[in-house]
């Protein structure tokens, strides 16, 4: 972790906010994963698959991260070619588009973690119930980074209507299935 912050403090456009939205996440899987030992602990039922679909959700976001800031790293490549080139825009749509994309994919993870999310609050024992909310609120707030994320690349981006509508669509799935805290 010590080794992504300082990553994430240079002065480089990758990693960026769509990396650290993964380690958001990821970090909310986490606490999920603690919930659920706490109810096995409780003898809960479900808490050991709760605990292995966090923990596998958890690496999944971690190698999301990486993935997300090479898809930024395409952008950068495409705007680095010759402005006389045909193939820049073709190139900058196309990457545009992959860099969107990128985050869209982090907000599927995020309708995984909001179901393992409202699991972990039936399964966390009372007094650990703001360890639950926590990672409802870190949830929450990488989804915000994601939809950004999106939205950012969507002026120019191949597709982007369509980019556009699977935004919204996830959003307002990931709205209901997200537990209120």
């Amino acid at each position: 972790m010590d080794r992504f912050l300082d990553e994430l403090a240079a002065a480089t456009p990758t990693p960026g906010g769509g990396s650290a939205a993964c380690y958001v996440a990821a970090t909310a899987a986490a606490i999920v994963e603690m919930c659920g030992g706490l109810g096995q602990k409780k003898g809960k039922s479900g808490a050991e698959e709760l605990v292995r679909g966090a923990n596998a959700l958890r690496q999944t976001l971690l190698q999301q991260a990486e993935l997300d800031g090479a898809a930024f790293d395409q952008v950068l490549a495409a705007y680095r070619i010759p402005k006389d080139s045909p193939q820049r825009p073709g190139a900058i749509a196309t990457a545009l588009r992959a860099a969107a994309l990128s985050p869209l994919q982090i907000l599927d993870q995020l309708l995984s973690l909001a179901d393992l999310i409202a699991r972990a609050q039936e399964i966390t024992p009372a007094a650990a119930k703001s360890d639950w909310e926590s990672a409802a609120i870190f949830a929450r707030a990488a989804s915000d980074v994601a939809a950004r994320n999106v939205r950012v690349n969507l002026d120019g981006a191949a597709g982007a209507t369509e980019l556009e509508e699977k935004l919204a669509a996830k959003l307002a799935l990931f709205g209901s299935k997200l537990p209120t805290v």
